[in-house]
């Protein structure tokens, strides 16, 4: 977290003391959120950012220069421990701005139990009664999730935030000795094969296990599994189907630790789920697999990141599960498909790219 005010900004004012920020609880959607605290910070250079988020994505943050101070609560434990957690961290005179980023009604409630003088968010799902200013609910999937959450902004001081930047997220510092620690050290890539959200948004097994398989036999990377403890079935098949040196460390990693994982990886490969947007917003060469979700909206974003997608009629839809059984925007992307988009991505001095003709 900072440390220091930063440089002023010459293109925008700093116009409150206290800002408090709700932070998404979906991985991808804080990493997302990094950018908005990024201009947040260029457009209030002294002022005093809290972010309030889920334990489970506070590492996300935690070293971020555009945060003062975290206010990380275990969600599951209900109102009152957020209320709690408000209470201790509330400043003196009390947060000036809450920026509700989730379109969620619980998320609206934290930003009313905040006590902020101004609330703002987008509308919908009742949320309107909780907040002092809103945006239409209905711009939320209207472009890019990070330029979404920047909207709130421009709502706060009614001027345009400029250039989005990209999500930036820091490691932790000693991640090259987490490696250590975890045995990872050497080449490896990154697969995740894995999505909390549902099946929908899920590249087959069969395809992931081809595709580790290819990887290995090319490049002598280890293949390192990563998913939530739900998806460590899943990501064992993988390995037992590709037949390689891999290793399955689903549900067997703190965040500190998958961030670490990610870091030292020469490449990631994923469904749209966190791991894709961590490792983008990491500078990882990245390739994400979407289906029934939309690349125009929740797209990692960075300068080697590749996406894979069909655009089929149906798609996206945004459904958790396929009502035609097998999602056919995920089953006809091939393996040629999505191996050539991380070929894409590997130096010339790679024995992946020097094998595949580069």
């Amino acid at each position: 977290m900072r440390k220091e005010p930063t440089a002023s900004s010459t293109t925008c004012r700093s116009t409150c003391r206290e800002l408090l920020v709700v932070s998404p609880n979906w991985i991808g959607d804080a990493v997302m959120a990094t950018p908005f605290l990024l201009t947040l910070r260029r457009c209030n250079p002294d002022a005093v950012i809290s972010v309030l988020c889920g334990d489970y994505v506070s590492e996300i943050f935690r070293r971020s220069s555009a945060v003062d101070r975290l206010v990380g609560v275990d969600r599951r434990r209900g109102l009152r421990e957020v209320y709690a957690a408000l209470r201790r961290n509330r400043p003196d005179d009390g947060w000036e701005i809450c920026f509700i980023l989730p379109r969620s009604f619980a998320s609206a409630l934290h930003g009313w139990l905040s006590g902020a003088r101004r609330r703002i968010g987008y509308g919908g799902e009742m949320r309107s009664l909780l907040l002092t200013e809103t945006l239409p609910g209905a711009g939320y999937r209207a472009e890019h999730l990070s330029t979404v959450f920047l909207r709130l902004l421009e709502r706060a001081d009614g001027q345009d935030s400029g250039e989005v930047p990209l999500p930036v997220v820091v490691p932790p510092y000693e991640w090259d000795g987490i490696l250590t620690r975890l045995k990872l050290e050497g080449e490896y890539c990154v697969l995740a094969p894995g999505a909390t959200y549902g099946s929908a948004k899920m590249w087959p097994v069969a395809c992931f296990a081809d595709l580790a398989a290819r990887l290995a036999r090319r490049s002598r990377w280890r293949i390192v599994l990563v998913g939530t403890a739900g998806e460590r079935a899943c990501a064992g098949q993988v390995i037992e189907r590709a037949g390689v040196d891999g290793v399955n460390m689903a549900g067997r990693l703190t965040m500190a630790e998958l961030l670490s994982v990610v870091r030292g990886a020469r490449l990631v490969v994923g469904n749209d789920s966190g791991p894709v947007h961590l490792a983008a917003a990491m500078a990882r060469p990245t390739v994400a697999i979407f289906g029934s979700t939309s690349p125009d909206w929740t797209a990692p974003r960075g300068d080697a990141v590749r996406v894979v997608s069909h655009r089929i009629q149906c798609s996206p839809c945004f459904k958790q599960e396929c009502p035609d059984g097998d999602p056919r925007c995920l089953v006809e992307i091939g393996v040629d498909e999505v191996f050539d988009a991380a070929v894409a991505l590997i130096p010339a001095s790679s024995a992946v790219y020097k094998e595949h003709g580069g």
